[in-house]
């Protein structure tokens, strides 16, 4: 059987959740994604020296995007209710690779968002991580239209606006990361893009967003068993919760890209008029990231 560490898809690393790269994937005009380039990950705090030595050495990392909130890298009340703690969990600093802090979603305002299920606008303060994710589902924070707001928002936008830019001008030879926390949804949407805007098709595009239920398998079944052995959750919503922890649904990826198509045509005219990009440099990111093997 093989490994999730031996996956073609892995990086290698032991220590950061969901490791992978976009690389291998062929596109519609049969070129191929370069290996060892496009990396993406679950957040970084969690690797070990041999992960970031890994990084440094086999993939000359020159980048690293993170695309979380500055709420869930320094710590506050607002990330309480969706990790029941406060505390800060930066990025490690990785000899030559630059960091940048994109952020997808505006948490604060998020917060501020007060639902009929709390007319009152009090979130209740979650108790245990069961009550927390069920709070976080009835606030609507988590549903699977969660990403439209990724690509509608101004942040979001913005964010991944300039993370096409990074990816313009990163050096020959050298590699890009690309996280949140989880490394699934904003990360995913990420991926989606890029993937979209080097002509890779959209099921090979869902296959890889799926990836995340092989390489968080081990961790998801625990999570299930927990979920069932508590009682507390219907057996219709078990896969909210998963998705509000470490899996991924199918329909959240669709619904966006549907989404995305209904508004726009394609991801491509999406990616052109929303975030900025020219036909000149869709070319440029296709001959910098593509290979002809």
């Amino acid at each position: 059987m093989v490994t999730v560490f031996e996956h073609k898809q892995s990086i290698g690393l032991s220590g950061i959740q969901n490791a992978r790269e976009l690389g291998g994937y062929r596109t519609e005009d049969g070129r191929t994604v370069k290996r060892g380039v496009l990396l993406r990950t679950a957040r970084l705090s969690q690797g070990t020296e041999d992960d970031f030595r890994r990084l440094r050495e086999v993939y000359h990392l020159a980048k690293i995007i993170d695309l979380r909130s500055d709420e869930e890298i320094s710590g506050s009340p607002q990330m309480a209710l969706f990790t029941g703690k406060y505390a800060s969990d930066p990025d490690p600093v990785i000899e030559d690779a630059e960091y940048i802090n994109l952020p997808v979603v505006d948490l604060k305002k998020m917060m501020e968002f007060a639902p009929e299920q709390f007319p009152d606008g009090v979130i209740p303060k979650a108790t245990d991580l069961i009550q927390m994710l069920t709070i976080s589902i009835e606030a609507g924070f988590i549903s699977d239209e969660l990403y439209f707001g990724f690509l509608d928002e101004e942040l979001g936008r913005s964010s991944y606006s300039r993370f096409f830019r990074e990816l313009i001008t990163l050096d020959e030879g050298r590699s890009i990361l690309f996280h949140c926390t989880q490394g699934k949804d904003r990360t995913g949407v990420a991926a989606m893009l890029i993937l979209s805007a080097l002509g890779v098709p959209e099921d090979v595009i869902i296959e890889d967003y799926m990836l995340t239920n092989t390489f968080n398998e081990v961790l998801i079944e625990k999570e299930l068993m927990m979920l069932r052995k508590s009682g507390r959750v219907p057996p219709d919503k078990i896969d909210t919760y998963l998705m509000a922890m470490d899996g991924v649904n199918k329909k959240t990826m669709t619904n966006v890209t549907d989404h995305v198509k209904k508004n726009y045509g394609s991801v491509k005219n999406y990616i052109i008029e929303e975030l900025g990009l020219s036909e000149k440099d869709i070319t440029m990111l296709r001959s910098r990231f593509l290979t002809e093997e």
